[in-house]
């Protein structure tokens, strides 16, 4: 391993600030480059609960995550990474980082209050929310950790414009990831073809344990595998066994895994799983990709939908279908939950059944 400290750009700041929007656009920007890159959003990285304990143990499991994830990115020879999430707004984040092997540089975006305002609502943001975000913003005003960029009137290639020139853009040579020890479980797996539901239903139910006061951990396979050059399986399957490893550690004894399809480099993480694979229609999966397209899911990177003219749509439309058709035709030890027709409460309903049994 080199020597050298892998440089990693965090952009932070209150929601609304842009720090995804800017991540995001850095990094595929400097995949465009050809740059091998990785991009980690931490939030993904701390979901766990019921909380335990107030915000700052919260942010203490996402940044002992993160820095496991940054090692795994380090050895397989990623030349930039960048991060984008909130950080504790009392004690920043620059304390993990001393003594590592990491470049740290911390931007804090900002904007004039009434952009950010405006910002916060057309996101589809509640407005009762605006004075926890107003608190959000005065602490990180007030504490001032990191570099300020201040982005008011600016457009989002504007901002990552003013960053990507200080990001390294190399193409490297990629390493494979150490072997993944098997982790014990219990371990569920939501798999099922683009747009039928898993990540609603799974989260769903997620909710569902946690308000029970039952400790469950839920990970999102398709959001550790933001590496280029990419996929790779084996990458995502070490980020997945040591975010398990984080979540055990701050008390975790169930998992949930949403995933497209579980590959064999996954299927080694963990001792035994149980998979469970959701199958629609036709006439559903279209309909729930034109509801993806027009936001009433979660808005997640790497999202392909949000948005996009109806002929992107009826692209993503045939290729679900044909996943459906496919995966119908393979065999393995799976249960099958047929959701065509269902809301997404009806579906949830039937996983978290699936789950328990």
């Amino acid at each position: 391993m080199t020597a050298v400290k892998t440089p990693v750009l965090w952009t932070t700041g209150a929601p609304g600030a842009g720090k995804s929007t800017t991540a995001w656009g850095l990094y595929t920007r400097i995949t465009e480059s050809g740059g091998n890159v990785a991009y980690v959003d931490i939030d993904q990285l701390g979901l766990i609960g019921p909380p335990p304990g107030g915000g700052e143990a919260s942010h203490a499991i996402k940044a002992a995550n993160l820095l496991r994830v940054l090692e795994i990115l380090r050895g397989r020879g990623v030349r930039q990474v960048v991060v984008s999430g909130v950080v504790d707004p009392e004690n920043g984040i620059e304390a993990y980082f001393e003594g590592r092997d990491f470049e740290l540089t911390l931007i804090r975006l900002t904007c004039a209050r009434d952009e950010l305002r405006s910002r916060f609502l057309e996101r589809g943001s509640p407005a009762a929310a605006l004075p926890d975000l107003f608190a959000v913003a005065d602490a990180y005003d007030r504490t001032g950790f990191g570099e300020r960029l201040d982005t008011t009137g600016q457009k989002p290639d504007e901002t990552v414009d003013a960053l990507f020139r200080r990001c390294v853009v190399e193409d490297g040579t990629v390493l494979p990831p150490d072997p993944v020890e098997p982790l014990p479980g219990p371990v569920t797996v939501v798999t099922g073809p683009t747009a039928v539901g898993k990540s609603t239903a799974a989260f769903s139910a997620l909710r569902d344990f946690w308000a029970q006061g039952e400790p469950v951990a839920y990970a999102d396979l398709a959001q550790f595998g933001f590496v280029h050059p990419g996929p790779d399986p084996a990458v995502e399957a070490a980020i997945l066994a040591a975010v398990w490893r984080g979540y055990r550690d701050a008390g975790a004894r169930r998992l949930l895994v949403v995933a497209r399809e579980f590959r064999p480099e996954h299927r080694q993480v963990f001792d035994e799983i149980k998979v469970v694979h959701l199958d629609a229609d036709a006439a559903t999966l279209t309909d729930r990709v034109r509801r993806r397209a027009e936001g009433e899911s979660a808005l997640l990177a790497g999202d392909e939908l949000r948005g996009v003219p109806s002929g992107v749509r009826d692209g993503v439309v045939a290729r679900a279908v044909d996943e459906a058709a496919r995966m119908r035709r393979s065999r393995g030890d799976r249960v099958v939950l047929d959701t065509s027709g269902q809301e997404p409460a009806e579906t949830a309903a039937a996983l978290l059944a699936a789950v328990r049994q």
